[in-house]
This record gives C-alpha cells, structure tokens and sequence, in this order.
C-alpha cells in the first residue's frame, strides 16, 4: 500500500468529512490523537471548545459539531506542508447554530501534526466571540 502523504491526509480528512463519512474521518485520526477546538484544556459533556484525546474523545469531538451545527457552508481554501509533519489549512464557514437558530460565519485555520499516515494532533481555530454571539 503506498503512503499517503502529509498534505494528503489532511485532504483525506476533508474529503471524508464533506461526504458526512465519519467512520472514515475516525480512521484518519491516531489512536493517541490530541485534539484543541479553538482552546487548549478541560470540556464540559457537549461543549465544542476545549480538548479531546484520543480517536474515542474525537468521535465526542464530531458528535459535539453535529449536536451544535446545521453547516450551511465549508470552505477549504489551501492545504499546504509545513516542516516535521505540520500540515496547515485555512477556510471560512457558516453554520446555524441548532439551540438559538442563528448563523454563525468564521473564518478559520487548522494545524494538524502527521504521524504513521494519520493525524496524531489537530488543532482548529475559529472567531469564538462570533460563535458565543450567535449562541447566546
């Protein structure tokens, strides 16, 4: 089987997210992942922001986005190769948010770390001020 590259990875991730194949999304994640959403540290149960370890705390961490989010729009606008692994993304999206019906519009940037073909940690950035606005 033939290694996928770094950028491709993440591009793999993309891909299987867009078509809403989680099982796939789960896979591209390292068994020992760590994941950031928009802050480093501790989460309430369902709270999108905060950190995640490990592939079974990233199936909470998908299940948190589509307990939070209708996502109206995503767009990856570059994916591009760091040094030592590092794979960077940026975009911008609209979401509804589920609880108070009001979009949410964010520009953002991912920094993902690859190891052994998946991703060991993810690290994903947002304007959380827009979110606590269209969430209140």
């Amino acid at each position: 089987m033939k290694k996928l590259s770094n950028k491709s990875v993440v591009e793999g991730y993309f891909d299987a997210f867009g078509k809403g194949d989680m099982d796939k999304v789960l896979e591209l994640f390292h068994p020992k992942c760590h994941i950031v959403s928009v802050k480093e540290g501790d989460r309430n149960v369902g709270q999108l922001h905060g950190s995640y370890h490990t592939r079974s705390e990233a199936e909470d961490f998908l299940a948190n986005i589509a307990n939070l989010f209708e996502t109206r729009s995503f767009e990856v606008e570059s994916i591009m190769d760091g040094e030592d692994n590092v794979v960077y993304a940026h975009g911008s999206f609209t979401h509804l948010v589920k609880a108070t019906g009001r979009l949410f519009y964010s520009t953002w940037v991912q920094r993902c770390i690859i190891e052994d073909g998946m991703i060991k940690e993810y690290r994903f950035y947002e304007d959380s001020a827009a979110y606590e606005k269209a969430a209140a």
